[in-house]
């Protein structure tokens, strides 16, 4: 008992911040460099009160995403109303 009960909580604490199916990145394009992303560097920002996942095209634009959402997020929201 004592082990699933460890096991559970180990599983809760490693999902708290997973996102789930709703929460793909809402663009296709880095909004820094303006390549195509493949989904492997996605970038997990606030917008307002809800958090958004933003793909970058390589670890450098994830970082400037991160450190300055602001300046990205409405470019990456204009790449998804432009598909």
């Amino acid at each position: 008992m004592r082990t699933a009960m460890t096991f559970a909580l180990g599983l809760l604490l490693a999902t708290a911040g997973a996102g789930f199916a709703d929460d793909k990145p809402i663009n296709t394009k880095c909004p820094k460099s303006g390549k195509e992303c493949d989904g492997t560097k996605v970038a997990s920002v606030k917008d307002g009160e809800k958090t958004v996942a933003i793909n970058a095209c390589c670890g450098k634009c994830k970082g400037a995403i991160e450190a300055d959402p602001a300046k990205y997020v409405a470019a990456a929201k204009e790449n998804k109303k432009a598909e």
